[in-house]
Parts: C-alpha cells; sequence; structure tokens
C-alpha cells in the first residue's frame, strides 16, 4: 500500500484545531513511494512564528535504522555526513544520542550490534529508539526490554508526543535547532532538524499536530540537537546528497538504511 505521503495537510491541520499549521513546502524529492525528503514550514497561529525544518519520510516496511559510531577519539572517524553516511549505506540520517564532554555516549548506544555506554536512569534520557528483526521502536525507558537482536540503539530524550498527544511540561526555554524522529506506529515514520530555533515545548507541539507530518504523529522523541543538529539525504540519480552539517564533533549518528 502506497505510503499516505500526500494527505491533504491544511485539513488535517484543520480537523485537529492544531495551533501549527503547514504554511509552505520549498523542496521536495520522492526517491520512491517509500522514501522522501521535504522541506517544509509550519507557522503557529497564535503570534505567526514560523519553523523549518528538513524531514525525510520512510517506511517501516522498506528500511531499518542504523547508529553509527564515530569513536571517542579527538577526531571523528569520519570526516563529514557524507563519508559516514555513505559508507553505510544510509539513504538518509540526523545526529544522534547525546554524549559526554570526553565523547563517551550519555546511555547505551549499541551500533552494528557492539554495545557503548550504559543504560542510565537520567531525567533527560527519556526514552530508547531502537532496531531490531522485527521493525523500528520507540518506547519508554521502563517499557524498555533488552534482548538480542538489537542492531542499532540510542537512549534519548525527552519524549515529545506519547499516544498522538504532546507530552506535558516539556521546556518553554532555551530555542535551539532541534533533531528528531517520530512516527504514527502504522508503519510510516521521519527524522527531522529544524532549521529553526525552538523550544521543546515548541517542537513537541509542532509535531504533536499537523503540518510537518502528513499523519498524526502516535509517538516522537528528541535527539541532541543545538549545535549537534545535522541532516543528510542521499537525493540519488548522480546528484550530490543534502547536508546540514552540526557545528561540533558528534559522538554518533542515526542513519536510515533499506532492509
Amino acid at each position: 500500500m502506497r505510503p499516505t505521503f500526500l494527505l491533504p495537510l491544511a485539513l488535517l491541520a484543520c480537523a485537529q484545531g492544531a495551533e501549527w499549521r503547514f504554511s509552505a513546502e520549498s523542496d521536495r524529492r520522492e526517491i520512491t513511494p517509500e522514501l522522501l525528503y521535504v522541506k517544509r514550514t509550519v507557522v503557529r497561529t497564535s503570534d505567526a512564528l514560523e519553523a523549518t525544518a528538513h524531514l525525510a519520510f520512510f517506511t517501516s516496511k522498506s528500511f531499518r535504522l542504523h547508529v553509527i559510531d564515530q569513536g571517542a577519539g579527538a577526531n571523528p572517524d569520519f570526516v563529514n555526513l557524507t563519508q559516514a553516511f555513505g559508507r553505510h549505506g544510509c539513504v538518509a540520517g540526523v545526529n544522534g544520542g547525546f554524549f559526554h564532554p570526553d565523547f563517551q555516549p550519555l546511555g547505551l548506544m549499541i551500533a552494528d550490534g557492539r554495545r557503548s555506554g550504559a543504560f542510565e536512569a537520567s531525567k533527560l534520557l527519556t526514552g530508547v529508539v531502537y532496531s531490531d528483526d522485527k521493525g523500528i521502536h520507540v518506547v519508554r525507558r521502563a517499557q524498555f526490554q533488552d534482548h538480542p537482536g538489537i542492531s542499532a540503539l540510542l537512549q534519548t530524550g525527552p519524549y515529545l508526543v506519547e499516544n498522538g498527544l504532546t507530552v506535558r511540561g516539556l521546556s518553554p526555554a532555551d530555542p535551539r535547532r532541534r533533531t528528531f524522529i517520530a512516527t504514527d506506529w502504522r508503519g510510516h515514520w521521519v527524522i527531522g532538524a529544524t532549521l529553526t530555533s525552538l523550544t521543546l515545548a515548541d517542537l513537541g507541539e509542532c509535531l504533536g499536530t499537523a503540518g510537518w507530518t502528513d499523519w498524526k504523529t502516535d509517538r516522537a522523541i528528541n535527539l541532541d540537537g543545538g549545535s549537534s543538529t545535522a541532516f543528510y539525504f542521499d537525493r540519488g540519480a548522480g546528484n550530490p546528497p543534502l547536508t546540514l552539517p552540526p557545528w561540533k564533533r558528534v559522538r554518533n549518528l542515526l542513519g536510515v538504511v533499506p532492509r
């Protein structure tokens, strides 16, 4: 079944009484019916604040997640996003989870099946995003059950949307560029990086209403943002990839690979 990438965004927003509404789409590249890049802008109706993001839509039917470990040394293992994602066969990707000043991962990280860091009960790390032989998963930390066969995993947070509702209590302070992953929990997924500085409360509201996505988000979780924010999309057909490099060195990257 063809993914519902082309649903009428404005109608969806109106139906849900959204505070954030679709405003514009300035770039678009559909590689297959299962893989789409768009650059979209939404606007907050209360004060006309605009928020623009790079978005890569994909399906769990055709893709899995892949964590790329950049290493803990003084220099990353890859010189740029194109090299890192390209060598791992990723069609799209963003920066990954949080890390300590010495570049050790904050929380558990599984890259190519190899484990680093340790599972933590940090206030920040409220969820887990991972891939195994059954698919792609985003779950609360307390709900996560470790098991063999997990090929890619990041502890991260905070949760932004849960059961279709924006999570309460997200911080309304410290606007910055943001990175996230979201799903309708029906096989449709999106990774995104904002070009606009937003608070976590802003980001939760954006993802909790129609506008950036073509479907109602069931759950979404924040990844490391700010100066770590990065985005990559392979535009195929001999075209150079679209890249948004991070402003600083990051420990890991979260990629999308074909099954």
